[in-house]
């Protein structure tokens, strides 16, 4: 029996969908509102440091420090629906992909290449299959740098008739040892990787790297771009 057929895993499935759903309707209306709100807020605040000008330099010093406050809160506020769902997914998983290749590089020192860059039809991936891909991803790059002692790390992606396939390599000490590092550190990032694939009906592979390292393969099943138009 598929996955795809078990009482169990269909609810499982579900109720994740519903989730990101919700976190994306959280996003945007935090996009939309909060995120007018603040730039008002800034514009205010720098009105009035206009007029402070020829004033004290307390005042000068406190409203200085109010803009700064809503440039913190801006931050955190895209910090926050980046976590919900990065814009750039907006983009597509491609550039998702590479965007989230470059920050982590930036983050770690570590050099995150794109080998493969193959758009993806638009209509190829649904949210929920877009946003579980770039999830397993970025959980996949965080664990080669922080449990794989990795010197560099690959992302492929592929379409071919049929299905979606995205590699993660890294260079990094081997399965095993990531294994038993991930799970004396009690993380859950692999279980987190799996359950993942599973709501979304992919497959999640961790293969022995060709020199020395991990791959980690995802296939996911999907519509060929001729059947999506009819």
């Amino acid at each position: 029996m598929s996955d795809s057929t078990v009482p169990g895993r269909q609810s499982d499935s579900a109720g994740e969908r519903i989730k990101e759903a919700e976190r994306e309707r959280i996003a945007r209306d935090l996009h939309d509102e909060l995120g007018s709100r603040l730039t008002a807020i800034k514009m205010a605040v720098a009105q009035l440091g206009q007029g402070a000008a020829s004033r004290d330099a307390s005042a000068r010093e406190r409203l200085q420090f109010a803009d700064q406050l809503v440039d913190d809160a801006i931050g955190a506020m895209h910090d926050i629906i980046d976590d919900l769902r990065p814009a750039v997914l907006d983009l597509g998983l491609t550039a998702a992909l590479e965007w989230l290749a470059r920050t982590s590089s930036k983050q770690t020192g570590i050099p995150y290449r794109m080998l493969t860059y193959e758009d993806l039809p638009d209509a190829l991936l649904d949210s929920f299959q877009l946003i579980s891909l770039y999830r397993i991803a970025r959980e996949a790059l965080h664990n080669a740098g922080r449990h794989a002692q990795a010197h560099k790390v690959d992302i492929s992606l592929m379409h071919t008739p049929g299905q979606v396939v995205m590699e993660i390599t890294d260079d990094g000490i081997g399965l095993a040892s990531v294994t038993d590092a991930a799970t004396q550190a009690g993380s859950s990032g692999i279980r987190g990787m799996q359950h993942r694939a599973a709501a979304i009906g992919a497959s999640l592979a961790l293969l022995p790297a060709e020199q020395s390292g991990l791959k980690l393969r995802i296939t996911l099943p999907v519509l060929s771009p001729a059947n999506l138009i009819k």
